[in-house]
């Protein structure tokens, strides 16, 4: 049996169809946009992008900076006196 009028399974095989070009549409995805780690953590003593120049760290600190902003929206959110008079009541309670 031939398989002669089958599309190839793999781009490039004899035969096979070719791509079309990407459009103008279709970019590729612009270059990340670089880390200042003096801007994320101004109150910094010591030049933090000196200090770290791996771009690993560097996103690690930004992740860190992410995550701690997180934390504080949720202890805001948070209504710590009624969170405290909860514990005081259960405490009070024999």
């Amino acid at each position: 049996m031939a398989y002669e009028n089958q599309t190839p399974l793999f781009p490039g095989e004899a035969g096979g169809q070719t791509q079309e070009p990407a459009s103008a549409n279709e970019q590729a995805p612009a270059a990340p946009e670089p880390i200042l780690l003096g801007k994320l953590f101004p109150e910094a003593k010591h030049d933090l992008d000196a200090l770290f120049p791996d771009q690993q760290i560097k996103e690690l600190l930004k992740e860190v900076h992410r995550n701690r902003q997180g934390n504080q929206r949720f202890l805001k959110r948070l209504d710590l006196s009624q969170i405290q008079n909860e514990t005081g009541e259960e405490e009070s309670d024999p």
